[in-house]
């Protein structure tokens, strides 16, 4: 290596080495930053103060409409069965009096007429007796043998003045015929089955022109405007319920009626566990059909001096959180009742702050601000730019 080279190195290293050592000095001659303390994240609860008024409770069920009234359209003569004023179909609708259905009563009626012409023939015979041994009553058995007439209903027996008049009319059968007649004339107005209420066919099960006999089924009748609601209540609730109760009921699509509790079932269902309520439903403007299914908010016993509050505030069954001078404590309280969404207790002293929200990672004495007292914008920046500083330092 000659001279020239050996001065290039020379120079480079005292370079190099002199470059390090500004730096370092440098570096020294720099103000470190400062350390800034890690701004406190803060947790907000929500509370109202606990004020105890009159609570009404409401209880919601749900169930399914059906006719008050149903009766078994059951044939109790024999004959040939016709359409009465209207068709006999499924569905049809039929108003009180109108004829449901008739059965050919042609031999019943020709068989009532001969038992009355018997009659007739009966009272003749023993009217001029009457006149000779009992002329006191003549008339009157005279007027009555005037009057019946073969194609209606028997008028009333006159009556007898004396034991002896009614030995004579027994012992010629009167009395006997009377009756027996009497008993055909209720047989032969079962030949016609009259509407007892409005309403409408819901099963057929003999078409008409079918023979039937007594026992037959014909179909069902359902009462169309005396409607109710079967709603299963849980039996642990059936206390707050009250018969006379004013019920509103909503349907799916928001149409709404009135009802009124009717009858509280007396057992309870061993499968649900729940007794039924019948609801007398209010005719509205809107229709109403059997099997259709509604929901009933039914007004409960009212609380007495108890506070409402969200049910997910409550853990372990029956304890809140309290707020107070900053820091949560962990209170029983006395749960009233239990609503769907909401609860009813008391066990606190009125003004305290209890906490209606679910708290997530609480704990006993855990310090908690108020969320009222700042926006939810202004909690969310703080903390936002708390965890923002820790990340940075």
């Amino acid at each position: 290596m000659n001279l020239r080279q050996i001065i290039i190195v020379v120079i480079g290293l005292v370079i190099l080495v002199g470059s390090v050592a500004l730096s370092g000095m440098l570096s020294k001659m720099k103000e470190p930053p400062k350390k800034e303390e890690p701004k406190e994240i803060r947790k907000y609860v929500k509370t109202q103060p606990v004020k105890y008024d009159e609570v009404q409770t409401n209880i919601v069920a749900f169930g399914r409409v059906r006719t008050a009234e149903m009766l078994d359209l059951i044939a109790e003569v024999s004959g040939r069965m016709t359409s009465g004023s209207k068709p006999l179909k499924e569905g049809q609708r039929f108003f009180k009096g109108d004829l449901l259905f008739k059965i050919d009563d042609t031999e019943a009626r020709l068989q009532l007429q001969s038992k009355k012409s018997d009659f007739l023939r009966d009272l003749a015979a023993i009217l001029p007796d009457m006149k000779i041994d009992f002329s006191d009553n003549y008339e009157a058995w005279e007027r009555y043998f005037q009057s019946i007439e073969l194609d209606k209903n028997l008028p009333e027996l006159p009556n007898y003045k004396s034991s002896k008049e009614k030995t004579f009319i027994a012992t010629k059968s009167i009395f006997s015929n009377y009756y027996s007649i009497k008993s055909d004339e209720a047989n032969l107005r079962k030949h016609r089955y009259y509407a007892p209420f409005s309403g409408n066919i819901s099963t057929v099960d003999l078409q008409s022109g079918s023979f039937v006999n007594p026992g037959n089924n014909i179909g069902k009748f359902i009462r169309s405007d005396k409607l109710e609601l079967k709603v299963d209540v849980d039996s642990k609730d059936i206390e707050w319920v009250q018969l006379g109760g004013d019920v509103s009921i909503t349907s799916e699509g928001g149409n709404q009626w009135n009802g009124v509790v009717n009858r509280i079932g007396e057992y309870v269902n061993p499968e649900t566990q729940s007794i039924d309520v019948f609801i007398a439903i209010a005719r509205g403007e809107r229709r109403l059909y059997d099997g259709q299914y509604l929901t009933a908010e039914i007004p409960a016993r009212k609380v007495e001096n108890g506070m409402v509050i969200p049910r997910n505030s409550i853990f372990n069954g029956s304890e809140v959180y309290v707020l107070a001078d900053s820091i949560l404590k962990i209170r029983e309280v006395n749960i009233l009742r239990y609503n769907e969404e909401t609860a009813i207790f008391d066990g606190l002293a009125e003004g305290e702050q209890v906490v209606v929200e679910p708290l997530i990672n609480a704990h006993n004495n855990m310090k908690a601000y108020k969320s009222e007292v700042v926006t939810e914008k202004d909690i969310d920046l703080e903390n936002k730019s708390a965890r923002a500083k820790l990340v940075n330092n």
